[in-house]
Parts: structure tokens; C-alpha cells; sequence
């Protein structure tokens, strides 16, 4: 999801719920719901008063989508079948498709393959970095990026090889070559929560440029990639990659020091293999042939008979969603909703990743009506889910096996991406921003001791009308002091 003014977040949740509790009279709620048997219809008309307030004028949609986790009780429901565009929360449905279909200790795995040396130290033929679409590359994270890498080339020095006869290729057919899913923005192209999808990763698929009075240079260092200088004079150091291109530009100076700025590559795959050409350059490992790209067309195939020289496993699935859901990173979800793609269907690729997501919502009986998805982390305007949709996704990974694992990985209040939001409450959920979208999905303990399951959605309204909806819907039910 895109960057958003903290210091603005903390001031404005601090105060947002009291405002919208005097004006609707939330304050005094618990109180008076608990004088009668039945207070239902106040509830349901206190959080439609929070939807008609929501919308500030006829272009603003607001779903809301509210039941009862232990009987099934639909509480409340107001355009909750309505599609609507969900931002992050479709990682919801990411994250429990995933959890669902590979199970909370599977790891993916990056390898090294190629023929044994010859008695010369010369491997005959060619070398395969192989992927499977990890995007986590590096546990833990205060190693360098470049430490898996670090261990094929020890493997590759033990077996005393010192040079491929042919080329140095990347393996990314796991996925298709499709790194940016449609709708995204261009103007979140170099931004590092937009990074591109591939096959073969590393870094998070980004570089660093590194500017200084004596030059400027590229960390992690990548044979495929190139830094151009453009001095154009002035103070400021801006950094930019055409599109299409794997060249740096570097424009202005850095005459008061160090400079670093970090941008997206364009070609994940070309740039890890690129990277590990410069690591195999560092301790003599001649590479005689080209650095290029598998044909996914039988050379893949190939390459997974020959011996393997490393293996590096991913952080187990039960991490990554956390990681995906508590901080919403969009490449981690981006890279397994691509992956149950290509375990259903064998190509990983968007269209194959809805196709898992919607078995997933079909073997739990949630309707898949009005279903978009073009990609898995919701930073497409393009996709569409309803709230009821997505509650219900919620209420199937709670009957599942997965249960725990699922619910750890959503944010508790005060927590992941709901830092400064709805303290005091017992609540666990997903939050999703885009430019004038917003929504919020998850878990909430009432007054009485019940467990509900929300969603919010508003769509075509500004960020802060929507956080103040979402955060009313979830205090109001938060303080409902009846069993429903």
C-alpha cells in the first residue's frame, strides 16, 4: 500500500472516534444497551448513521458487512454484496488461499544447478539459478542480500569449480513475465511498495544508487544493470530509471556527502543473475558464455534433472503472511498469489492466482459473484470484492485447521499497519489504503463477550472520512454490550 503522513495518522486517530461518538451518541451506548432484551435495531441503526455520514456526496460507496462469528447471525448489512475496490484488503483472501493450500511450515526454495566440474574445475556446460517465486530471499534480514548467493558460491569453490564453459542463466519459469500486474500506476513504478513481480528475486527486487562527491555506484553490485551520471548542477539528488530500462540515471550532486536513494528494477530475474555474475567475478569463477534468461520451453525442464549445488529455502508461509498482513507488503503477496497460481494450474501468472482464489472461496461456499482480481495484493484500482465476500473469508479460515496461524497474522490494535488505531479495542484486522479507497476487515470482541466478523469498504472518498467510518463501525460493535 502507498506511504502515508504518520505523524498525520497519530493526531487524527487520536481524536476521530470521540468526534464521531458525540455525534452519534456512541458514547452512551454500552449503557443503554443493556437495559432492554433486544437492542438490535439500535445497533443497526446506529451503524447506518455511520454509513449515511460516510457518504459525503454521490460518488462516495460505502459497504459494510457485520455477523456473528459462533451462530452465523448477520447483524448487519448495508451494500455488503456490493463489488467494491478493496486496496489491501484483498490480501485477505491472498494470504488465506495460500495458508490454505501450502500449510503454515512450507518453505519455497532458490537452487543452484549445473553439471559436475571436470578434473579441470570446468563446469561443461551451463549454470541455472533456479526460482520458485521466493521473495523473502534472506532470513534473517540483517544479513546481507546477497547471502544465499554467498552460499552457492561456497559450495562452488568446495567443489573446486572455476569456470562455466557456457552461460549463466536465470530460471524464473516458475511464474510468467508479466512483473507489473495490470492497473498498477506508473507513477508508483520506481516506489519500493510497487516493486515488480518475478519468478527469481532478490532484494525485494530493488537496487540502491549510492551518490557521493567521488562518484556514484549500485548496491547490490549487478552486471546487468548500469549507473549513468547526469550532474545538471543545484543541490538535490534525484534518481531515476526509464521505463523499460536497466539503466540508473543519477541527475544533480551530493556535494554535502553520501546520497542513497532505492528504486525498483525493471527485470527482477536479469537483475538476480546479475548480481550473482558479480559475485562469481569477486572470487575468480570465470563465466565463459552469455548471462541470460531460461527458454521457459523445455531448457526449465532440463534444468531441474542436473545436480544441485545449493539450496536455499524461504521463510516458512506462516512468517510470510504475517509479514504480508501486519505490515501489507504487496511483493510478498504478489509473489504467492502467483505461486497457489502455478500449483493449480502449472503456470504462475495472475490470471492462474484468481483461479486458486476462487477454489479457495468455492470449497468454503462463498459466493464468487462479481470476483475481480488482477493481482493478489490489492494495489490494482481494477480489482473488486464485496465486504460480505470478504467477512466470510474470515469466518472460513476460523472453522479451519489454520485457525491460529491465520489469526496471528492479521494486526492486533496498536499493531502492524493499525500502529496509533483503535487502542483498548479487542480487535484483529486488515487495513487497505489506495488514493480514495480504504477498508478495514477482521475480528472484534464485543462488551458481552462475542466475536464478530466486519468489513468496511469506502470507496471515492478521502482517507480520512474512510479511517473515521471503519473506526466507528469497530468502536460501536466493539462496545455492544448485548449477546446478538
Amino acid at each position: 500500500m502507498p506511504p502515508m503522513n504518520i505523524t498525520k495518522l497519530k493526531r487524527f486517530f487520536g481524536v476521530a472516534f470521540c468526534l464521531g461518538a458525540i455525534s452519534l451518541g456512541i458514547s452512551t451506548l454500552s449503557t443503554s444497551v443493556m437495559a432492554t432484551d433486544d437492542q438490535t435495531p439500535i445497533l443497526k441503526r446506529t451503524l447506518l448513521s455511520i454509513v449515511q455520514n460516510a457518504k459525503i456526496d454521490e460518488k462516495t460507496k460505502v459497504g459494510v458487512y457485520v455477523k456473528v462469528l459462533e451462530n452465523g447471525k448477520v447483524v448487519f448489512s448495508s451494500d455488503g454484496n456490493t463489488p467494491l475496490v478493496p486496496a489491501s484488503n484483498l490480501k485477505v483472501l491472498t494470504t488465506a488461499t495460500s495458508l490454505s493450500m501450502l500449510g503454515p511450515n512450507y518453505r519455497l526454495k532458490t537452487e543452484l544447478c549445473g553439471p559436475l566440474p571436470n578434473g579441470n574445475g570446468q563446469i561443461e556446460g551451463n549454470l541455472y539459478l533456479r526460482g520458485s517465486g521466493d521473495p523473502t530471499t534472506t532470513p534473517p534480514y540483517d544479513q546481507p542480500c546477497t547471502a544465499p548467493y554467498s552460499e552457492f558460491i561456497k559450495n562452488l569453490k568446495a567443489a573446486n569449480v572455476r569456470e562455466i564453459t557456457g552461460d549463466l542463466v536465470a530460471d524464473d519459469s516458475v511464474f510468467d513475465r508479466q512483473h507489473l500486474p495490470q492497473g498498477w500506476l506508473d507513477h508508483y513504478r520506481l516506489d519500493s511498495f510497487a516493486a515488480p513481480v518475478g519468478g527469481l528475486s532478490l532484494n525485494g527486487n530493488l537496487i540502491e544508487a549510492i551518490v557521493s562527491p567521488l562518484g556514484c555506484s549500485l548496491d547490490p553490485d549487478c552486471s546487468t544493470m548500469s549507473i549513468e551520471t547526469k550532474y545538471e548542477g543545484g543541490y538535490d539528488t534525484a534518481v531515476e530509471r526509464p521505463k523499460g530500462s536497466n539503466v540508473v540515471q543519477v541527475l544533480g550532486s551530493a556535494p554535502g556527502g553520501e546520497v542513497r536513494r532505492q528504486i525498483c528494477v525493471e527485470d527482477p530475474p536479469l537483475f538476480s543473475i546479475g548480481v550473482f555474475k558479480r559475485m562469481l567475478d569477486k572470487e575468480n569463477i570465470i563465466v565463459r558464455g552469455k548471462v541470460r534468461l531460461i527458454n521457459p520451453a523445455g531448457e526449465a525442464a532440463f534444468a531441474s534433472t542436473l545436480p544441485r549445488y545449493g539450496i536455499h529455502f524461504s521463510l516458512p508461509i506462516s512468517t510470510i503472511i504475517q509479514e504480508i498482513n501486519h505490515e501489507s507488503d504487496n511483493l510478498f503477496a504478489e509473489h504467492l498469489y502467483r505461486y497457489v497460481g502455478q500449483m493449480t494450474s502449472g503456470q504462475g501468472s495472475a490470471a492462474s492466482g484468481m483461479q486458486a482464489c476462487k477454489n479457495f472461496l468455492q470449497y468454503n461456499h462463498i459466493n464468487t459473484t462479481n470476483l475481480k482480481m488482477v493481482d493478489g495484493c490489492g494495489l490494482s484500482p481494477e480489482n473488486r470484492i464485496s465486504p460480505n465476500q470478504l467477512a466470510n473469508v474470515l469466518d472460513a479460515m476460523d472453522r479451519s485447521y489454520y485457525r491460529s496461524w491465520y489469526k496471528e497474522s492479521l494486526p492486533h490494535s496498536g499493531r502492524g499497519t493499525l500502529r496509533g488505531r483503535l487502542g483498548g479495542v479487542e480487535v484483529r484486522a486488515k487495513t487497505g489504503t489506495l488514493d480514495h479507497d480504504s477498508s478495514l476487515t477482521g475480528y472484534v470482541i464485543t462488551a458481552a463477550g462475542q466475536e464478530l466478523i466486519f468489513s468496511v469498504i469506502v470507496n471515492d472518498a478521502p482517507i480520512w472520512t474512510a479511517v473515521d467510518t471503519q473506526n466507528n463501525v469497530v468502536q460501536t460493535l466493539s462496545a455492544w454490550g448485548t449477546r446478538l
